[in-house]
């Protein structure tokens, strides 16, 4: 009896020792830093140098009209090429952007905005009637691919107010650190001497990108030439893109234009040059025709520029 207690007290020690090897081995692996392991030892992880997809001098020949541009990867958030990048410019409806961003950041999509006379300017909108009750992302649709200013302003006037909701497009976009933009309408309108959006090529890109991320969905139907879009009296059917060479431009994910006599022709797009790579191209002070052929160049170029 006296070697059996003998043999199970050896177990049970045994048995510890065990325990307490395993212990510390597990303890040892918990605070190690969070690195890669290479053959049993602990090695720093190696940081990637990631190499540009672009040949940037594919840029160098490139001229068009507008006063300045931008070729921005949102994936590297990297420049590609641009033109006059800190140049502060109107914005004329890119402003529209700003518009949608802070209608999303702060309101459900599927708030619902009444369509009241006191928002319009003159006339009724296309697809715009008294007393229409519209989803928040319904009316967003409606106003980017048509670029309506009853729109914005209707947006804006039933989200707490025209001069308040303007304040809070400017607050955002400090939020952002897109120091440069800088709103006085929704729609982007110039009243009372007021210029209604200014900022640079880059920001206006950088904000973009923004829009992108919070609701692709939407921008979906800037890609469309035609759009269908619903309120409570029905739907609304055949609105117009004002972008109408959008379907020349393959992997577009998204399009807003802007003209006013000060601003001239602006317009920015984002488009997938390759899988998971979307690019915003802008361009602001062409004139109301040749943004259109500004955008086919830098676009082209874009193409070309490309790494195989």
């Amino acid at each position: 009896m006296i070697h059996y207690h003998a043999r199970n007290d050896f177990i049970n020690l045994s048995f510890v020792y065990v325990c307490a090897i395993l212990a510390i081995l597990m303890l040892s692996q918990v605070s190690a830093p969070k690195e890669s392991l290479q053959f049993g030892i602990i090695a720093p992880l190696q940081k990637k140098q990631i190499s540009s997809i672009y040949n940037n001098k594919v840029f160098d020949k490139v001229s068009v009209i507008a006063r300045a541009y931008v070729v921005y990867d949102i994936v590297d958030g990297k420049v590609v090429a641009s033109k006059n990048i800190n140049e502060v410019l109107p914005l004329a409806s890119l402003t529209k952007i700003m518009t949608a961003v802070t209608a999303i950041k702060h309101h459900d999509e599927s708030t619902q905005i009444k369509i009241v006379p006191t928002s319009l300017d003159g006339d009724y909108d296309l697809g715009l009637k008294k007393n229409q009750i519209w989803k928040l992302s319904e009316l967003l649709k409606y106003t980017l691919v048509f670029s309506s200013n009853d729109g914005a302003q209707e947006i804006a006037d039933g989200l707490g107010g025209r001069n308040s909701f303007v304040s809070q497009m400017n607050q955002e976009a400090v939020l952002l650190g897109l120091t440069t933009l800088h709103f006085t309408h929704p729609a982007g309108l110039d009243v009372d001497g007021k210029i209604g959006g200014t900022g640079t090529v880059l920001d206006i890109a950088k904000l973009f990108a923004v829009a992108h991320s919070l609701f692709p969905d939407i921008l979906d139907a800037t890609t469309k030439n035609r759009v269908t879009v619903t309120a409570s009296t029905g739907k609304v059917i055949g609105i117009p893109n004002t972008n109408q060479e959008i379907i020349d431009l393959l992997g577009v994910e998204a399009s807003k234009t802007g003209f006013t006599n000060i601003a001239g022709g602006n317009l920015a797009v984002i488009v997938d040059v390759t899988v998971g790579h979307p690019v915003v191209i802008v361009v602001l002070g062409s004139t109301r025709e040749e943004r259109f052929s500004d955008m086919k160049i830098l676009y082209n170029a874009l193409l070309k520029s490309v790494k195989d």
